[in-house]
């Protein structure tokens, strides 16, 4: 943990202002110590250069998301050399470059591969939060990047100062949350009047098929595996698919053509990110517990009741929302 994280951090339980009693250091990095309440006086331990500032209870099904993204993560776990292009592709039509100078708040970060690429883009500060064991394995992509930090806490119960940062994200993360609404709106109040948020989650328009027949299998099967067998599914879904994709789809677009095919956009967008992208994007849609797909109005609907001026919601890919808001300067 770098000292500068305090400037972002509040009490888990009573919001108040957090002291540093470091243990062990590592250069500039707290790797054991306490960050102690000087309201309330409560404890919260930093392991392993991450501070731990998860609930006393989760549920049941937010333990069993933890377990498995963090086991996704770690095996996961190499930064890929195209994470700046794929950040990019994410925040579109926002340049990441517009991070530049900005304090950012990246709301579940798994490995820590978006807030490297926010780090890359100039932003002056980033907190990458996660709830799961995946901040292990984003601490050691991040620790040696000066202004990134990272926090093991809930995204249902962030301890973080109110209107702390100027840009939050969340990329992937709140439609895996018990409610996903409830977690959009605990992003809203860190990010200071007149700052943005951007928020990316499944959309139910464009997966209505993939909804209907085949999403029930992840609950009824495959969460119930044991990693290992979930591997080999993985394997033995994306290999085949990944061939179609690199023999049918890439030449067919070289074409013109490969906009008749089913989930044209989504599979030509993997085919530059590589087979690793691809087969953790296949894993992912087998382990999560929970799944949620929205639709446009859904998030409007976010919108509206949080007081968010839309900038843009795009329907990336056919099959995802990509949404970007700004805090009304007044608020």
């Amino acid at each position: 943990m770098k000292p500068g994280l305090l400037d972002y951090l509040a009490c888990l339980r009573c919001d108040g202002t957090l002291a540093c009693e470091p243990r062990q250091m590592d250069g500039p990095e707290v790797v054991e110590g306490i960050l102690r309440c000087a309201a309330c006086h409560a404890e919260f331990p930093i392991r392993g250069g991450v501070p731990r500032m998860l609930p006393s209870a989760l549920s049941a099904p937010e333990r069993a998301t933890s377990r498995a993204f963090g086991t996704q993560w770690h095996i996961l776990s190499d930064l890929s050399p195209i994470l700046r292009s794929e950040f990019e592709s994410y925040l579109h039509p926002l340049p990441a470059a517009a991070l530049a100078g900005l304090r950012v708040l990246d709301a579940g970060c798994g490995s820590g591969k978006l807030a490297a690429a926010a780090t890359e883009a100039g932003a002056r500060a980033v907190v990458a939060v996660d709830l799961s064991d995946a901040v292990d394995v984003a601490w050691r992509n991040l620790r040696d990047r000066p202004g990134a930090h990272v926090v093991q806490a809930s995204i249902e119960r962030l301890p973080l100062r109110p209107a702390a940062f100027d840009f939050a994200y969340s990329i992937g993360v709140i439609h895996h949350t018990p409610d996903p609404e409830k977690a959009f709106h605990q992003i809203v109040p860190l990010v200071r009047p007149g700052g943005r948020l951007f928020v990316w989650v499944y959309a139910l328009e464009g997966n209505e098929a993939f909804v209907r027949w085949l999403d029930p299998w992840r609950a009824r099967v495959f969460t119930r595996l044991p990693t290992w067998a979930n591997r080999s599914v993985a394997t033995l879904l994306a290999a085949p698919l990944w061939a179609v994709i690199r023999l049918v789809y890439v030449p067919l677009s070289r074409g013109g053509l490969a906009g008749r095919l089913p989930y044209a956009a989504y599979f030509l967008y993997f085919s530059h990110l590589g087979f690793g992208t691809f087969w953790g994007t296949v894993y992912d849609k087998l382990v999560p517990p929970i799944a949620f797909y929205l639709s446009r109005e859904d998030v409007r609907r976010w919108l509206r009741d949080a007081g968010l001026i839309e900038e843009s919601l795009n329907h990336r890919n056919g099959n995802s929302w990509s949404c970007l808001a700004r805090r009304d300067p007044r608020a």
